[in-house]
């Protein structure tokens, strides 16, 4: 009786889950958050932003799957745009910010991104 040789397989390689290309966001592109409480709006640090969603970083973590609300701006131009993502991920950092990832319940448009992102 012989045995049936073993074969090792290779694990597959981690599927990306990236739906958009993420892009680096233009000098002074912030996101102000709509504040629950009708007091003043939090302000995020993009990280990096797609047609998707969004990375930013926060000094308060919200709950993963909020809603969050509020609007793209730019500080060097006028350019804002609305927005409404739900929270994917929260991840807190060593600084005692929070890195937050969010996807957009609409996706952006190439235009509606155009004034937030980097030139390539």
């Amino acid at each position: 009786m012989s045995s049936a040789p073993t074969s090792s397989v290779a694990p597959a390689p981690s599927s990306e889950r990236r739906v958009a290309p993420r892009r680096q966001p233009a000098m002074g592109t912030v996101c102000r958050l709509d504040s629950p409480d009708g007091g003043p709006s939090a302000l995020a640090l993009i990280w990096n932003i797609s047609q998707s969603g969004i990375s930013m970083l926060l000094n308060a973590p919200p709950v993963a799957g909020t809603i969050l609300a509020g609007y793209l701006e730019s500080m060097v131009s006028d350019a804002m745009l609305r927005v409404s993502m739900k929270v994917v991920h929260v991840k807190p950092l060593d600084t005692g910010d929070f890195f937050i990832g969010a996807h957009f319940e609409r996706p952006l448009t190439p235009n509606d991104m155009k004034p937030f992102v980097a030139e390539e």
